[in-house]
């Protein structure tokens, strides 16, 4: 029998198996901690995690760790940090860029859940794109550059005492994938990447000094259909990061898909090793090519090889799968035992920390039961992950006719898997009128609610207090019967309603103090789907979420919002939303099955929402708000492969919304991705309203839905709910005013919706009301300032500009902080 095969780590969670750099992050918010308790968690939360991976065998471990997210980490050693921020420093200025008022943007990382905060590489950070500039960038100097090591460096130094020196690898960011996640970079690629070099190469030594064993170099971005496209920048800069390391060895990882037509180059780069994701996204249509184009191509003899087969973003333990293709990858000769390493498919930051938390005894009476031991024999997270990485390690050198057949076994169930029926329609026998409102738009919008220019909502969810909190787990331990916790939550949708009509909002929400999580709550009422207790993962910052698992065919088992829905309208006569997410959120914000396709579990749950649709109507709801912000990022790295996922992720929406009558308003909320490209799936959506996020992103959204001529209503977020920061009436009012200076809707400004970018349920209730109190005064003075014109509802765009205050055509705010 040979030896066991190498093995690494490219990630792992970040948050502590207790969550405990959420609540020490949120506790230095909250001005409750110092900067030293905080670092103090931080830094024992990155210690654990990597003594827990040294202790089951992994070789080379990766050095995960982050006080908010590992490409702001990345915006912070470079120095690439925009002016506004450069009176601060250290964790103020940190965390001034993740949250405060003027803050970096926030986007989806590839087609994940997770949240990065958006670099800005303008002129003022990178240096102007001038001739001289260009002629100066071979020694860095277009760049505006504030470089600070001291964060990979110490980390490094911490890890090295945790795990050893020739175990602890530092984990960075690679400049293609930086510039290519940024915004605002007037340059070409190359000279953008070329630009940032001279600090990556000084890093790259530095770490070299300090003796790092190799250092992880991450590009995901190679795995997109761009990433083909990038070869000749891609060969400049590692050619310049290989001669900067000297002997120390590169290490270029890639993941979330196949590197497709970028394999045959990007596997000869300049670097000792290349980790591959041979799983690809759970339950994607398209499996992953990696281990066809090894075949077709080989591998370089020179080069070790990282085989991602243990799979980083599912929650399902191996079935064999992982086994079968390292002995298939043996077996083909492409490369040699001493060349292969065991690896996860992605970094084990997308799955919750430890399935031993899960199992172990309750520790407090709130605690909720244990998962089924059936089921929870099936799974692994990120703990047993790693644990899997070193046992598959251990047997793939193994031969032998048992082997064999293990072998056989596996890969026959990673067909089966692979093989699933396209026509998501016929497979459910859904009849073509399902997916279709009664009438077009144009025809039922005159049959819905008619409200005066710039009507005033929110998108759903309010302050989630120390309060709610307690009675949720007051009805789980049993010291609060259900009948006496909806009296007291009914009491906190009382208030919620009594705020936004003291505020002057024109259509209320119910403020969702029953749910803990917009995916969680209605997972936990669909049959189908199990929740688990310890199964948290990291969303943004301190910001987490417990992914509910599909565990069988997802059925409706009853109303599920309705009861909300009454107890709110009963203290109103304004309009009250229903509100439900959508089917691919929950799909995608979900660990789905791998024994049948995403796009049959999402027909599933879209005819169970399509249920609950039906009974809010019944209920006297006409309005109602199903949001689906992940249908973006669902999107596969591979645009061929796009026209497949949106065809399947649109009807869901469709089959779920088709049965809403001509005068029920179907709204709809995107948020933190970017749009633009899609534009025509969202017009397909057929929804009546869709709003937005839109505070952080400069109007880019809104003047792409101009450009494409948009004639639905549109609500684009006017502040930030992410920033503890009260937005003034004049800077709300100059983004109402950018909204009219984008001609969208031709001035049909009473379907311009003003309301916050997200729910506001991570927010307090001082702020909320303050800022809430301001966007309605700012919508109420735009209005009047549009009833001076005489026929306002025909004025035409420049008119309705001039009375605002603004200039028509500009596209962007007139008075706004940017």
């Amino acid at each position: 029998m040979a030896a066991k095969l190498s093995t690494s780590t490219i990630g792992f969670p970040r948050i502590g198996d207790q969550r405990q750099l959420k609540f020490a992050m949120e506790s230095f918010f909250k001005g409750d901690s110092s900067e030293a308790e905080l670092l103090a968690v931080a830094h024992k939360v990155q210690s654990d995690a990597w003594a827990l991976q040294k202790a089951a065998g992994i070789a080379l471990i990766g050095l995960d760790g982050t006080l908010y997210d590992q490409v702001l980490d990345t915006v912070t050693w470079l120095g690439a940090i925009p002016p506004r921020f450069k009176g601060l420093s250290g964790l103020q200025r940190y965390y001034a860029m993740a949250r405060g008022g003027t803050a970096l943007d926030m986007s989806k990382f590839f087609d994940t859940n997770y949240h990065y905060l958006v670099p800005e590489l303008g002129p003022d950070v990178l240096g102007p794109a001038t001739a001289d500039a260009a002629a100066a960038n071979g020694a860095g100097g277009g760049a505006v550059l504030q470089p600070d090591f001291s964060g990979p460096l110490d980390k490094l130094a911490r890890g090295q005492a945790v795990v050893g020196r020739e175990h602890a690898v530092p984990i960075l960011i690679g400049p293609i994938t930086f510039v290519a996640l940024s915004r605002g970079c007037e340059l070409p690629l190359g000279e953008a990447v070329s630009r940032l070099l001279p600090t990556y190469c000084a890093l790259l030594q530095q770490l070299a000094a300090a003796g790092a064993p190799e250092v992880q170099l991450h590009e995901p971005v190679l795995a997109t259909s761009a990433g083909a496209g990038m070869r000749a920048e891609c060969e400049a800069a590692y050619g310049r990061l290989a001669q900067a390391a000297g002997s120390m060895p590169l290490h270029l990882v890639t993941y979330y898909d196949d590197l497709g037509a970028a394999y045959p180059w990007a596997v000869q780069l300049p670097v000792a090793a290349v980790s591959l994701d041979f799983l690809g996204p759970p339950g994607a249509a398209v499996p992953s090519q990696t281990l066809a184009l090894l075949k077709q191509h080989g591998f370089p003899a020179d080069k070790r090889l990282g085989a991602g087969v243990v799979d980083g973003r599912s929650v399902w333990k191996d079935d064999g799968t992982a086994l079968a293709m390292l002995r298939e990858l043996l077996g083909s000769g492409a490369v040699s035992a001493d060349r292969l390493v065991v690896t996860s498919s992605a970094p084990l930051q997308h799955l919750p920390y430890d399935l031993g938390l899960e199992l172990e005894a309750p520790k407090t009476p709130e605690a909720e039961p244990h998962l089924p031991p059936a089921l929870a024999a099936r799974l692994g997270f990120a703990k047993q992950k790693v644990e899997e990485i070193v046992a598959v390690a251990g047997l793939a050198a193994s031969s032998g006719a048992a082997a064999d057949d293990d072998g056989g076994r596996g890969q026959q169930l990673l067909l089966r898997q692979r093989e699933r029926a396209e026509d998501h329609r016929a497979g459910l026998n859904i009849a073509e009128e399902l997916f279709s409102r009664p009438q077009p738009y144009d025809v039922r919008r005159g049959q819905q609610l008619q409200l005066h220019p710039f009507p005033t909502t929110t998108i759903g969810s309010f302050p989630q207090t120390a309060e709610v909190r307690r009675l949720r787990q007051q009805l789980k331990s049993g010291r609060l019967s259900q009948a006496e916790y909806e009296g007291l939550i009914a009491g906190h949708i009382a208030h919620a309603v009594g705020v936004q009509e003291a505020l002057g909002i024109d259509v209320l929400v119910h403020g969702e103090a029953e749910r803990t999580d917009m995916v969680e709550y209605f997972g936990m009422q669909l049959g189908g789907m199990l929740f688990t207790r310890a199964g948290w993962v990291q969303s943004y910052g301190s910001r987490c979420v417990r992914p509910p698992l599909v565990v069988d065919d997802i059925s409706y088992r009853g109303p599920m919002t309705c009861w909300e829905y009454k107890v709110a309208s009963a203290y109103t006569r304004k309009p009250v939303k229903g509100m439900l997410t959508g089917p691919v959120t929950i799909l995608n914000w979900s660990f789905p099955r791998k024994d049948i396709s995403r796009a049959a579990q999402a027909m599933q749950l879209a005819l169970a929402l399509r249920q609950e649709v039906a009974a809010l109507e019944a209920a006297g709801c006409s309005i109602i708000q199903v949001d689906d912000p992940a249908l973006r990022e669902g999107l596969p790295l591979k645009r061929e492969r796009w026209a497949s996922y949106l065809g399947w992720a649109v009807d869901a929406f469709r089959l779920c919304t088709g049965v809403a009558a001509a005068g029920t308003q179907v709204v709809t909320h995107l948020c933190y991705s970017d749009f633009d490209d899609i534009l025509p799936a969202i017009d397909r959506m057929d929804a009546d309203v869709l709003t937005i996020e839109n505070s952080r992103s400069d109007n880019a959204m809104m003047a792409a839905l101009a450009a494409a001529g948009y004639g639905r209503d549109i609500g684009p977020g006017v502040y930030d709910v992410h920033s503890p920061v009260v937005p003034s009436v004049e800077f709300i009012k100059s983004r109402i005013r950018s909204f009219v200076d984008s001609g969208i809707l031709s001035g049909r400004y009473d379907r311009i919706w003003v309301n916050p970018d997200c729910g506001l349920k991570t927010r307090g209730w001082p702020e909320t009301i303050a800022a809430l109190r301001n966007m309605v005064e700012a919508a109420a003075q735009a209005r009047a300032e549009l009833q001076q014109l005489q026929g306002v509802a025909g004025a035409g765009k420049a008119e309705a500009a001039q009375a605002l205050g603004g200039s028509a055509g500009t596209g962007r705010c007139v008075d706004c902080c940017h």
